[in-house]
């Protein structure tokens, strides 16, 4: 893991960045009273999914477009209240920013996901340290807006989904994309006052559930990363046996593996769904979401 409190930025940013990393100290300016900002949990990433590779020139193509219907699907789903399995309430903390846009993949971030649609590959947040709920807030969305003084667009409201952890936050803080700062804002990235709600972005992700096999499986030990799933996963079980699930998104599957395998997988709002498949050691698209 890197070990300087700097995030990683564009080319566009280059001349911030170098600043930054000689001094020490992160992109959104801190309070004296707190500590450095936190180091995104970087796990490791592989090759591209071929669903990524199948679909990249046309996200590259049609991305605006998917990303605006998207953005309308947010709207909606903005004014809706809070659905059961999701924490109630308007929480406040700080706001701050930690990275551009990335290529269709959350890999890099503590919650892994293999694949993010155009939409959230620019919309997304690592949510603080006691919210985190031991990755249980990998997949759940958050509607956030500036309630800041000093924010030049009051109210907007943007939906964003959580694929990471700010370590260092405190409860309530939030660190977006500098995309949805930007947004929410109007400002590049500083430490401004910012309130949300969880909400509910199903409407928003279309298409089915990715599986990508993790490295360092063995015969009798096998994990599994699953991605664009409309809703965040409560259980997956494998030909019947329930996997153990990794703060960072992993599901563990500590026994040998019988071919063909079958997945079942339940949502946080009870909805479930299965598929099987001849080879679950290889990148593939599950034929299956929930409703």
């Amino acid at each position: 893991m890197p070990t300087s409190p700097c995030r990683l930025l564009p080319l566009a940013a280059l001349l911030l960045l170098a600043d930054c990393a000689a001094a020490g100290r992160p992109l959104s300016p801190q309070p004296e009273n707190l500590g450095p900002s936190a180091e995104p949990n970087v796990t490791a990433q592989d090759g591209p999914h071929p669903f990524l590779q199948r679909v990249g020139a046309a996200t590259a193509a049609a991305g605006e477009g998917v990303a605006a219907s998207a953005g309308a699907a947010a709207a909606a789903a903005a004014a809706l209240p809070t659905p059961s399995w999701l924490p109630a309430g308007t929480f406040s903390g700080d706001g701050t920013a930690f990275s551009e846009a990335v290529p269709g993949t959350g890999a890099g971030f503590a919650c892994s996901f293999r694949y993010l649609n155009p939409y959230f590959s620019t919309h997304f947040a690592a949510i603080n340290k006691p919210m985190w709920d031991e990755g249980a807030a990998c997949g759940r969305c958050i509607t956030a807006w500036c309630v800041d003084d000093r924010c030049p667009i009051q109210g907007k409201r943007v939906t964003v989904m959580v694929t990471d952890l700010c370590p260092e936050c405190k409860e309530g803080d939030v660190d977006f994309s500098i995309p949805v700062y930007r947004e929410i804002t109007g400002m590049w990235p500083h430490r401004l006052r910012v309130q949300w709600e969880w909400s509910d972005c199903s409407a928003m992700i279309d298409g089915d559930i990715l599986l990508t096999p993790k490295d360092g499986i063995n015969p009798q030990w096998q994990a599994f990363y699953f991605a664009n799933a409309k809703y965040p996963l409560k259980s997956v079980r494998l030909n019947g046996m329930e996997l153990q699930r990794s703060e960072f998104q992993f599901w563990v599957h500590p026994a040998p593996l019988s071919k063909p395998a079958t997945f079942e997988f339940e949502a946080v709002n009870g909805a479930k769904v299965s598929a099987t498949v001849d080879d679950p050691l290889r990148n593939q698209t599950l034929p299956v979401n929930f409703q």
